[in-house]
């Protein structure tokens, strides 16, 4: 994934029009955290919810669990610490937009029992934040999970980690991130997976991304 990453830093810097480039990211004193964006993902295995409610429907998944967890990381900041991954003064959460393109998913191929990756990374996380709606912030630097997968079957979730100018839309880092799950019941099992990732983030993808956009 680092060509990824190295392809979309070249890229930005001959982008006349962006306002920010890749370099303004590590230069930044806030970014605005976007939530888990699964409008292109798949729910890969059966999701057992506790307390006997038996396997989680499709409608499950869109309906409350992702709510959730999007819910989670906003109301437990000393647990998901993003301010300390990106090495900001402030996160600002601006999830609304997310939100509403997670409810407008369509239920009927969201889960499978097959292995699933994206066709063309690039391109279909792209477009992901293109069509993300206006939230209270119009400028500065937006940072969205675009997830993939999760996935039961291998218990890991992949996750397109976007560093994006919300002005323009344009995507300055991408990087593909496996999280690990771990807790108890579904929610925290899934939302240990992003934590997994946001940890990675702090101990070993920012400083090498800041290196990359020197």
């Amino acid at each position: 994934m680092k060509k990824i990453v190295l392809s979309l830093l070249l890229a930005t810097a001959s982008i006349g029009f962006a306002q920010f480039t890749a370099k303004d990211v590590f230069s930044a004193k806030s970014i605005v955290w976007y939530g888990l964006n699964f409008t292109e993902a798949k729910m890969v295995g059966q999701f057992d919810q506790a307390m006997g409610a038996g396997p989680a429907s499709a409608s499950d998944l869109k309906n409350k669990w992702m709510p959730n967890w999007n819910g989670l990381i906003q109301s437990e900041p000393k647990n998901f610490k993003i301010a300390e991954a990106f090495q900001k003064n402030e996160v600002f959460y601006d999830v609304t937009p997310t939100e509403k393109a997670n409810y407008a998913i369509s239920t009927d191929d969201l889960m499978s029992f097959n292995t699933f990756k994206f066709n063309d990374a690039q391109k279909t996380v792209a477009k992901v934040i293109s069509k993300l709606g206006q939230g209270e912030k119009t400028e500065g630097i937006g940072v969205s999970f675009v997830v993939e997968s999760f996935n039961k079957s291998s218990d890991e979730a992949s996750i397109y980690v976007a560093v994006f100018d919300i002005k323009t839309k344009n995507v300055l880092i991408l990087e593909r991130i496996i999280g690990k799950p771990m807790g108890i019941g579904l929610r925290n099992f899934w939302a240990g997976a992003v934590k997994h990732v946001i940890k990675q983030i702090t101990t070993d993808y920012y400083s090498k991304w800041k290196t990359l956009a020197k």
